[in-house]
């Protein structure tokens, strides 16, 4: 028996061990906070929540389910299932759900993703990947975007060349927005491997209806047979963060059953009876979307104006883009400061970006407002 404390790193694989944290948002103090210091309610523009909040029949189902928590939940999501499998026309068995897209992706450690195994996505992009891939022991290649804040899809598909296994694809991107159109995609999936695992990370795809130029993924990679896994999660545009549900769609039934093994009663009781009930609502989801499409052109109309430089973004969010990491932490500090909150993080190389969530017609003014004086 030892006389100290074990080093924890010894209980841990070093892929582990070693791994770098990553910046996971505001605490939830500094909302109290702030509404103390300042006498108002902090605008949380950090996380991109919908601000409008859930459907009424999803607030109806949680209330007339109440008192059967006692029991647990149907842990195959029969019901939820058939309804999902209905709206986006697949057959039930490609369909897996969990508490949050990020659970699927994180079988990807122990199911899928080997050590020395070559992970392309952007830079910027969603900074779970950069766990996955550490935890993984993977290798993880990240394209930067180019000066006019787009991704170059002949750099991409140059990459794709150096043995890429898994092809991580954040479109919306978080955090900048962007995306790659039709024929960009198709030009990247002529230089795939046909093996290649595309993981199309689509949390954000509600919110592309209005870009014309945003393309059909799951068709364009079905028509080529290319095997993908896409994320999706009803945290955003359904307004179901606090409820955490999050599922998958892959390119075939075999492969959904050899990710499902693992917890069983991931989905509570209550997320499943809300995801129904927000399915359900189609208006109540159109109404959202069609605010954020209006309101997010107006802010960068607003931005452009201030000469503020922002990416093209095709989320409910946007990303604004500054010469330093320390700009972009000291535009989010400013803002914290006048109870707005907002994210910023590492962008390209030494540069910095902050994302500001596209709130209500009176948030946005107040982040403008804000942003001039700045």
């Amino acid at each position: 028996m030892s006389d100290g404390i074990i080093d924890p790193k010894l209980l841990l694989r070093s892929e582990v061990s070693n791994m770098v944290p990553i910046k996971v948002g505001a605490k939830y103090n500094a909302f109290a906070e702030v509404k103390n210091k300042l006498n108002t309610e902090p605008l949380r523009l950090g996380a991109n929540e919908n601000p409008y909040g859930p459907s009424p029949l999803v607030v109806q189902a949680i209330q007339k389910n109440l008192a059967e928590v006692h029991r647990y939940p149907d842990n195959t999501c029969y019901e939820l299932s058939e309804k999902m499998a209905a709206f986006h026309g697949v057959d039930p068995g490609r369909l897996m759900f969990d508490c949050g897209s990020e659970s699927i992706m994180a079988k990807l450690i122990n199911y899928c993703i080997k050590p020395g195994d070559k992970i392309l996505s952007f830079s910027p992009s969603f900074p779970f990947i950069d766990i996955i891939a550490q935890a993984a022991g993977a290798e993880l290649i990240s394209l930067p975007h180019e000066d006019d804040l787009t991704f170059s899809t002949e750099k991409f598909c140059d990459a794709l060349a150096n043995g890429v296994r898994y092809v991580y694809l954040c479109m919306p991107n978080n955090p900048t927005g962007t995306y790659f159109t039709g024929p960009e995609l198709e030009k990247i999936l002529n230089a795939a491997h046909p093996e290649t695992l595309f993981i199309l990370d689509e949390a954000y795809v509600e919110f592309a209806l209005g870009k014309l130029d945003y393309p059909n993924t799951r068709k364009i990679l079905e028509a080529v047979r290319q095997p993908y896994i896409s994320l999706r999660t009803m945290s955003k545009a359904y307004a179901l963060a606090g409820m955490r549900i999050g599922y998958a769609i892959t390119y075939c039934e075999e492969f959904t059953a050899l990710l499902k093994p693992g917890p069983v009663f991931n989905v509570g009781l209550l997320t499943l009876e809300a995801a129904m009930a927000a399915l359900e609502d189609k208006d109540h989801l159109e109404r959202y979307i069609n605010i954020v499409s209006s309101e997010r052109t107006r802010v960068e109309k607003e931005l452009k104006s201030l000469g503020i430089r922002f990416f093209n973004s095709a989320g409910n969010f946007t990303c604004l883009s500054l010469p330093t990491l320390e700009q972009a932490q000291s535009i989010e500090t400013e803002l914290q400061n006048v109870g707005i909150f907002v994210k910023g993080q590492k962008g390209r190389n030494n540069e910095g970006v902050v994302r500001i969530t596209i709130g209500r017609p009176e948030d946005n003014d107040r982040v403008l407002e804000s942003l001039a004086v700045n």
